[in-house]
């Protein structure tokens, strides 16, 4: 039997460059934040993949990968994590040690989705790949609907609490506000796939759709009134509604015990607010979901984005929501209360990706999420460690009782530490990706692309990786451009010629990117009926432009949202990122070799791949996790740095600093 080559993607420059654009991207996500943020790491290191593993079949997936890669990101960029990094470093030892496993679960999710997303266009056939499009573009367009729609529902449920609801600073004002999480987003993703599977079969059975929403309408009111009536409602929202907070705790601001009427609960807001009404919108929930359990026929692989908008909202409610009921004297169920509980809607994602997965031949895409889950979050929690034995010479909390900061080691404590954790997480994260698909080099079989059905979708997937995922981070340099105390640009600026057109600095950036992207989609159109001399012919020369063009537009970005305040501290952010963009550019257009031949060899069940990494893979963590926070409370031990937040404890931050009704969010 002929012998394997040797798999590129485990050469050191292979690896290294992998983690070097996920840490280039992770720089600049930590500058734009959110989703949106993360998307950008995703999509480069999942280019880096497809262009160093040495397979054509790869390479010519490297568009899909950029896109479903960056997308599985992206849904990490939701959770909170800093207080988890708070918690870590606080000296103190329950908060030390919580916080070092909270760290690792925060890491694992956001490399999880990475990686599964990643390696999912890898798994299938060019048929199957391209017909999970459509549903894709269904939820798309619902989660546009989102934020078309959240804010106008917000106001117009609007009740004396939300009057002058602010988006960042009283958000909790929103009768939509639930833990802070991403819950109505997720509920759009739902209702797009399910419109999908009536769009789909036709609308055949929308008129028993109705009928079952009726149903369930009916017998919500029916249950409400007779709990009303007979006097159980009271005892009902008695037990299941919890404060989040600590009635007895003292408010320190105040001296006084904290409001409970003032203390958040573990329901919406809007639960608060119309009572009169939660009846038979639950039964109204419950009547369709009755009905798409029956009816529904999930093709073309919905049922996948099924799964994660159920496993948003199913865990969601399991844990932060269900499980504040028995644990609320100790915060709740919740990671970093009393900050977002969005990791427990984005556990779920991940759960019931790796399900769906399992259960319909996408394997490999499972133990991708599995095993960089496993290697993401021990790498992400490992850099935290690492920071913290960096930060020892002449750290002020060490140093406090010697009179602080010796004049020596001033310049370097005052480095941007911040930026320096995310790179080098970001670089972590990275060797763990380039580890996880390098398992799978070996492991997957070719997939083909022949023949090119549906090649809408590769313009579909280059286009929004170019275009759409660069825009939504670059558009939020506007405000920092515009800032009232110095701007660079008019906030508000007229058209030539033309006084009485008056536009937003905003609405002209969008016209001006319209007008770019609109050509570059148009120029990819024409290439699929003739080529242009221009594009590369090679999939790999492609990958290379596609990664250069996402690469520079967001560094320069990057640079540019600084420039509005660049100081010396800024040097090792954007200063190193084009330095480390510099080295990833010629990089990228060197190290990738010729094709390689390959012999697949596909394991017959992936089953008992999974089970080892769980069964040995957290116990392993779990040992190097209680380690590291060992090491970090004895030499930090009772110190507690300036701006500390504890998760157990008299002090802890849920009891002290709970979101008030009627204060400043946190």
């Amino acid at each position: 039997m002929a012998e394997s080559p040797p798999n590129p993607l485990l050469r050191p420059v292979s690896i290294f460059l992998v983690a070097l654009s996920l840490s280039i991207g992770w720089g600049i996500r930590g500058d734009f934040g959110h989703e949106a943020g993360a998307w950008i790491p995703g999509a480069l290191a999942a280019m880096a993949v497809c262009m160093l593993s040495g397979r054509d079949d790869w390479r010519r997936r490297v568009g899909y990968c950029a896109l479903f890669g960056g997308l599985g990101w992206g849904f990490g960029g939701s959770v909170a994590y800093m207080y988890t990094m708070a918690f870590a470093g606080s000296g103190h030892w329950e908060s030390v040690r919580y916080g070092y496993f909270a760290v690792f679960l925060v890491g694992g999710l956001w490399a999880g989705l990475g990686a599964a997303g990643l390696a999912l266009p890898l798994c299938l056939d060019r048929d199957r790949l391209t017909r999970i499009f459509t549903p894709l573009g269904f939820v798309l367009i619902a989660l546009i609907l989102n934020e078309l729609t959240i804010e106008p529902v917000a106001n117009w449920l609007g009740t004396p609490s939300a009057v002058g609801m602010d988006a960042t600073w009283s958000r909790q004002k929103s009768p939509l506000y639930w833990f802070d999480a991403d819950w109505w987003p997720a509920l759009w993703a739902l209702i797009g796939v399910c419109a999908y599977d009536l769009w789909e079969r036709r609308f055949a059975g929308a008129g028993r759709m109705i009928a079952y929403g009726l149903i369930g309408v009916l017998a919500g009111l029916a249950l409400q009134a007779a709990l009303d009536r007979t006097g159980l409602t009271p005892r009902l929202v008695s037990v299941v509604v919890v404060p989040q907070g600590d009635p007895s705790a003292v408010d320190p601001e105040t001296g006084k015990p904290f409001d409970p009427a003032n203390l958040m609960t573990n329901w919406p807001q809007f639960f608060g607010d119309f009572p009169q009404h939660v009846g038979w919108l639950i039964g109204l929930a419950l009547g369709l979901g009755v009905y798409f359990l029956r009816h529904g026929r999930w093709r073309n692989d919905s049922g996948l984005f099924l799964a994660m908008a159920l496993g948003w909202l199913l865990m969601f409610l399991v844990m932060p929501v269900l499980g504040s009921i028995p644990l609320g004297e100790y915060g709740g169920f919740r990671l970093t209360p009393p900050r977002s509980d969005d990791w427990a809607g984005i556990l779920g994602v991940f759960v019931g990706a790796s399900v769906y997965c399992l259960r319909n031949g996408i394997a490999p895409a499972a133990y991708a999420g599995a095993l960089n889950f496993v290697l993401g979050g021990l790498a992400f929690a490992t850099m935290h460690f690492l920071r913290a034995m960096a930060m020892i010479p002449g750290h002020p909390a060490l140093t406090r009782a010697t009179g602080g900061t010796p004049a020596a080691w001033s310049h370097y404590q005052s480095a941007n530490w911040h930026s320096i954790l995310e790179q080098s997480q970001g670089f972590g994260l990275g060797l763990a990706t380039a580890l996880t698909l390098a398992s799978l080099w070996r492991k997957l079989g070719p997939v083909r692309d022949d023949p090119p059905l549906r090649r809408w979708t590769d313009v579909f997937a280059i286009g929004f990786v170019v275009v759409y995922m660069t825009y939504a981070n670059v558009i939020r340099n506007v405000p920092e451009w515009t800032r009232a105390d110095h701007p660079l640009v008019p906030a508000v600026m007229r058209a030539p010629l033309l006084a009485s057109i008056e536009l937003s600095a905003g609405t002209w950036f969008t016209l001006a990117w319209c007008a770019i992207g609109l050509s570059f989609l148009g120029l990819m159109l024409v290439h699929q009926r003739r080529s242009l001399a221009v594009v590369p012919a090679s999939w790999l020369g492609k990958g290379q432009l596609i990664y250069f063009l996402v690469l520079w537009i967001m560094v320069i970005a990057d640079f540019e949202r600084m420039l509005n305040g660049f100081r010396e501290a800024r040097l090792v952010t954007e200063w190193v990122i084009i330095l480390n963009a510099s080295l990833a550019t010629f990089l990228v257009m060197v190290v990738p070799g010729p094709a390689v031949g390959m012999i697949a060899r596909e394991p017959r069940s992936y089953l008992a791949r999974l089970a080892g990494v769980w069964l040995i893979g957290l116990p392993v963590v779990a040992v190097i996790l209680l380690g590291y926070a060992v090491v970090v409370f004895r030499v930090y031990a009772d110190t507690r740095p300036a701006g500390a937040q504890y998760r157990w404890g008299d002090q802890a931050t849920w009891r002290v600093k709970p979101i008030l009704k009627n204060g400043t969010h946190r």
